[in-house]
C-alpha cells in the first residue's frame, strides 16, 4: 500500500520519533542503572573481603598467636586471657555485617563462610574445653598440639578459599 495522502506522513514520523526518542531514552538509563548496580555489588564484595580479613585477622590470628606461646609456656593461662584482653578481639569484629551481606547480596558464599566460623568456633571450644582442663590439672597440653595445628591450618585453608571466591565473583562482576 503506497500512502498518497501527504498528511499521514507527519503523523507517523511524529510516531516513529517518539518510539525511537523513548527507546534512545532508555536504553542509557537501563545501562546507567546495570552499571550502578554492578558498581554497588563489588563495593560491597571489597567490603566483605575487608571484613573477613580483619576478622580473621584480629579474632582468629591474634588468639592463636598468643596460645602458641602457651604452648610454648612462655606465658600461662592467665597471660593468655590478658592478652586476649589486650587484643580486644570483640573491637574488631566484622562477623556480624559480614553476614549481613552475603545473607543480602551474596548467598552463594554462605556455605563457606558457615564452614569458617564453625571451624572457628570448633578451635574455640578446643582451647576452651579439651586443652584448659588439662591445663588447670596441671597437666602436659603439648599432646594437642598436633592437633590443634591441624585446626588452625584448616581454618587457613577455609579462609583462603573464601577468598578467592569472593574476588572470583568481584572479577566476574
Amino acid at each position: 500500500m503506497v500512502i498518497s495522502n501527504s498528511s499521514l506522513l507527519p503523523a507517523i514520523f511524529a510516531i516513529t520519533g517518539t518510539v525511537l526518542g523513548a527507546v534512545i531514552g532508555i536504553i542509557p538509563h537501563y545501562f546507567r542503572e546495570k552499571s550502578a548496580d554492578k558498581a554497588f555489588r563489588k563495593n560491597k564484595l571489597e567490603e566483605l573481603y575487608y571484613d573477613i580479613n580483619n576478622w580473621i585477622n584480629f579474632s582468629f590470628s591474634i588468639p592463636i598467636i598468643n596460645f602458641y606461646l602457651v604452648f610454648k609456656k612462655v606465658i600461662d593461662w592467665n597471660g593468655y586471657l590478658d592478652k586476649l584482653i589486650e587484643s580486644e578481639p570483640g573491637k574488631h569484629t566484622k562477623f556480624f555485617k559480614s553476614e549481613i551481606i552475603l545473607n543480602l547480596y551474596f548467598k552463594e558464599l554462605i556455605p563457606d563462610f558457615n564452614k569458617l566460623t564453625e571451624s572457628f568456633q570448633n578451635v574455640n571450644r578446643f582451647i576452651n574445653n579439651e586443652i584448659k582442663t588439662v591445663y588447670l590439672a596441671g597437666g602436659e597440653i603439648l599432646v594437642f598440639k598436633p592437633e590443634f595445628d591441624a585446626k588452625v591450618k584448616d581454618i587457613t585453608g577455609l579462609a583462603e578459599n573464601l577468598k578467592e571466591k569472593i574476588k572470583t565473583i568481584a572479577q566476574r562482576i
